[in-house]
């Protein structure tokens, strides 16, 4: 049996900040309603003191796991 093949293309999306439960981590909400755990990179640390609960930022998401989104930058 031959494995699946993914995309290699990540997606860029928009998420809402829902909540922080990490130093750099934060529950998401994308368009569609799904919920996702939005991570800061250290080379974007910082983001860190301007995202707030309800903030828009843009995230790279890998799809084959939606459950997870790198943050890139926050929406002006």
């Amino acid at each position: 049996m031959s494995q699946p093949s993914y995309p290699s293309q990540y997606i860029d999306s928009v998420c809402t900040i829902r909540e922080r439960f990490a130093p750099t981590a934060f529950h998401a909400t994308l368009p569609n309603g799904k919920e996702t755990v939005a991570f800061v990179q250290k080379k974007e640390a910082h983001l860190l003191d301007f995202i707030l609960p309800g903030t828009k930022v843009n995230v790279t998401i890998c799809p084959a796991d939606f459950d997870r989104a790198r943050i890139r930058s926050i929406v002006c």
